[in-house]
């Protein structure tokens, strides 16, 4: 029995005409050294050494540990794209926000309510966003309750209010904040699924040659 350190020690084994052969399970020892794995091999049966560890239930035993990780990476990657797709302005939301009555109310507002917009222009609340759930029950209130405008007004003419960029880009600059975050998760995401992926290749390359070798 011989403990493999280095996927170029098993070529030390084999007989000439069969080193440069089955390239699979080189680099499925490779990846498996790499990942902290030990492995064991027997005496040259045919063209290739017996592989004695890992064993067959030791190895069926990991690729459900990495199968059953791969399904909650995908399950995350994908509830990533779904938040990353609410975050993006799209031509469909555009359209949602020029078909709502709200948005044509507000607009009518504008042209003839000129306390309407002094309050519009003094914070001007994020319009473009009716198309989402939370943002159109906070417009709908703006448009609707001159009570709440008298209060935005009197809280935007503060000093502190006078500070603060106009709630639009306040908001903008937020999403924008959390499109970054949902993008580098993603790409973290996604880098962890190919290194899952090459693993579970290599435990069922490694699987196929211990079962090989019991025969």
């Amino acid at each position: 029995m011989r403990v493999i350190s280095n996927p170029s020690d098993i070529d030390a084994l084999l007989p000439p005409k069969w080193a440069d052969s089955f390239s699979s399970r080189k680099k499925a020892i490779e990846v498996y050294l790499k990942s902290g794995g030990i492995i064991k091999v027997g005496e040259v049966r045919g063209s290739w050494p017996r592989l004695i560890y890992p064993t067959v239930e030791k190895l069926e035993s990991e690729i459900r540990v990495i199968e059953k990780e791969l399904d909650r990476i995908n399950k995350q990657i994908e509830e990533a794209k779904k938040r990353k797709r609410d975050l993006e302005d799209t031509p469909d939301k555009m359209l949602k926000v020029l078909l709502d009555p709200l948005y044509w109310k507000h607009r009518m507002k504008l042209l003839r309510d000129p306390e309407y917009r002094e309050v519009y222009e003094l914070v001007r609340p994020p319009i473009h966003l009716l198309h989402r759930p939370d943002w159109r029950k906070k417009i709908e209130i703006f448009v609707k309750s001159e009570e709440y405008r008298n209060k935005l007004k009197e809280a935007r003419l503060s000093e502190i209010g006078k500070r603060r960029e106009f709630l639009d880009v306040e908001v903008e600059k937020r999403m924008e904040f959390s499109r970054s975050v949902v993008s580098s998760l993603s790409e973290k995401l996604v880098a962890k699924r190919k290194e899952l992926e090459t693993r579970l290749s290599a435990l069922k390359t490694l699987l196929s040659w211990a079962k090989a070798s019991r025969s």
